[in-house]
């Protein structure tokens, strides 16, 4: 770490979304709560009022509503936007920006080209973006990438990108007893297996497959429940697929929840479907419980889960192989306990918040000493 300032280096951080749409954004707000406020001074920025804004101000952060048009519509709302980041940079002397996202930071390499400062890109998709991702590569002084998968999007750029795990609360993330009353209240009988999947209704998070991995699941083994902690645009769908298959009493839509915890609790085996996952946030936090796993091997997954030790992982779009997986750990508890125990000690290694913090304040370091080398005696 670098010698205590006289006084906290302010970073402007900008987030692509003003709500929680994903594990993104939590961990970009677990960030801001873990940040060192003696060596550093964060300043928010959303596009809009919302669920991160919120969270920020109850860090006590100060929070600024800037829209972030879209890319492809440039206009002068995007004018409008850079003149107000380029001063709210130089009215907070700002070390370096923080940007989000790749929304974000396209914004944010404008105005620290027009301020001369640092600009740090947080990429945490593994899907690569063509002339975007080689643009603001280009302009950005450093990449943080949560896994292998995710700076594998920037083969040509090795030097600038940094690999970050992102990390979690392990005391509040920390295995503990079920509780019935929660199990009643979303449905589940009290001697049911429940099998649990946490994530946005969207295409690529792979829950039509799950949908139809439950209904092969009940063919074999009847009365395993399932929970989906989540919303998204194809909820409406997948609730109607579940009915078309006859699982409306077995599969359980609970929308968005703040005891994310306390479900996980009580699950028997934890099931991450996704067709495209740049880290898998969830993932760490069911290890951190101390679930076994089952999950597709795509993107940065194999970086979390190690299969075989810590869970089971499976091909994409194979609803078969997944319900095959899911049932081989319900059918035999004593491996999906070892599985679970693995899966907590690896969360404690490697994915804990305290070293997440740690090593992006190692990249702060790295850029702000980079830029004093930069600029040269004043």
């Amino acid at each position: 770490m670098g010698e205590r300032p006289a006084r906290p280096a302010s970073i402007l951080v900008v987030s692509n979304h003003g709500a929680v749409v994903g594990g993104g954004e939590l961990s970009l707000l677990d960030l801001l709560r873990g940040l060192d406020r003696d060596r550093w001074a964060p300043v928010l920025v959303v596009p809009e009022d919302g669920e991160v804004a919120t969270r920020g101000r109850d860090l006590d952060l100060p929070v600024h509503v800037i829209p972030l048009p879209p890319l492809r519509r440039p206009g002068p709302g995007s004018v409008r936007s850079v003149s107000a980041l380029v001063r709210l940079s130089r009215a907070g002397d700002a070390a370096l920006i923080h940007a989000n996202g790749s929304r974000a930071m396209a914004y944010a390499a404008v105005a620290g080209r027009l301020t001369a400062r640092p600009t740090l890109w947080h990429v945490r998709v593994a899907d690569r973006d063509g002339l975007v991702d080689r643009a603001l590569c280009a302009v950005a002084t450093a990449i943080i990438a949560t896994s292998r998968a995710v700076a594998r999007r920037f083969p040509w750029a090795p030097a600038k990108v940094r690999v970050v795990p992102n990390g979690v609360d392990l005391k509040r993330f920390a295995p503990r007893p079920p509780s019935s009353a929660l199990r009643a209240s979303l449905g589940v009988p009290p001697s049911a297996p429940v099998a649990l999947s946490i994530g946005r209704h969207v295409p690529e998070k792979g829950y039509r497959h799950l949908v139809d991995a439950a209904a092969l699941v009940e063919r074999a083994r009847p009365g395993v429940h399932w929970v989906l902690v989540g919303d998204g645009e194809l909820r409406s769908e997948l609730e109607a697929r579940a009915r078309r298959l006859g699982l409306e009493s077995r599969v359980h839509f609970t929308g968005w929840r703040d005891d994310v915890a306390d479900v996980l609790a009580l699950s028997d085996v934890f099931v991450l479907p996704s067709q495209s996952e740049g880290f898998g946030r969830v993932l760490v936090e069911a290890m951190a419980m101390g679930r076994a796993i089952v999950a597709t091997a795509v993107g940065g997954v194999p970086d979390v889960v190690l299969a075989g030790r810590t869970g089971l992982l499976v091909q994409p779009a194979d609803p078969v192989a997944l319900a095959d997986a899911v049932r081989a750990l319900l059918d035999d508890p004593a491996r999906a306990a070892r599985l679970g125990a693995a899966g907590r000690a690896r969360a404690e290694s490697s994915f804990s918040l305290g070293a997440h913090v740690h090593a992006v304040e190692r990249v702060y370091d790295e850029v702000l000493a980079r830029a004093a080398r930069d600029a040269g005696p004043r």
